[in-house]
């Protein structure tokens, strides 16, 4: 994977988060997905992650009408096959970056299969402000 290919699969990542798009960011995961989010909840399996989702960006959920932006740091080719993206996640326009309450670091690991590249695993960890 380029870092061309893992800054599109993250843009994608982020345009489907801004959109509160819980369809459009669970089809960049595999069916036999892991992700651990922001709030430390353990997804086994595409359809357990949907279903958190969907709970998130709904009206009146948690993330619904945050707007997030990601930061790339690294791509990392762990196989020819699996790489890693680890990126910052910020608040768009936050007013405070010091004390952004949504200040994270993501690491999504990314595997090829039959040269599709889709999230494998996935890690949402808050960065404490102070």
């Amino acid at each position: 994977m380029t870092d061309n290919a893992a800054l599109n699969l993250l843009t994608r990542y982020e345009d489907a988060f801004n959109a509160n798009d819980a369809d459009a960011m669970n089809a960049l995961f595999w069916e036999d997905t892991t992700f651990v989010n922001f709030s430390g909840s353990l997804a086994k399996g595409r359809a357990e992650l949907l279903t958190k989702q969907r709970f998130v960006f709904a009206p009146g959920g948690p993330l619904h009408d945050i707007s997030v932006s990601y930061q790339h740091e690294a791509t990392i080719e762990l196989t020819p096959t699996v790489v890693q993206i680890v990126a910052r996640q910020h608040t768009r326009d936050s007013a405070d970056p010091a004390h952004d309450p949504m200040h994270g670091l993501i690491i999504l690991t990314v595997e090829f299969r039959d040269g599709e590249g889709r999230i494998r695993t996935g890690q949402n960890t808050p960065v404490s402000t102070g």
